[in-house]
């Protein structure tokens, strides 16, 4: 009776992954939630000032990984836009 009013439903799982997302970015990120952690139960100063600057590098680091990336495929692309309006 159960099986018979509740169908069984499939999900799929489909992984998005970020080419640009490297091994040291993902290793980053994970130190980053340490020390978050660390962060936020501490007081003290040196600690906080720490944790704000390598939120800081490390959004740099993503940010230029992502330029990076993306120049390199638009360098790469085969169907470049015509220029318009030039005799």
């Amino acid at each position: 009776m159960y099986y018979s009013s509740f169908t069984i439903k499939r999900t799929h799982y489909s992984s998005h992954t970020k080419a640009w997302l490297t091994e040291g970015i993902k290793i980053s990120c994970r130190n980053k939630r340490k020390l978050f952690l660390i962060y936020r139960n501490s007081n003290d100063s040196g600690i906080k000032k720490y944790y704000k600057r390598y939120c800081k590098i490390l959004a740099d680091v993503i940010r230029l990984a992502k330029k990076t990336y993306y120049n390199n495929l638009l360098i790469k692309s085969t169907n470049k836009q015509k220029l318009h309006g030039t005799t």
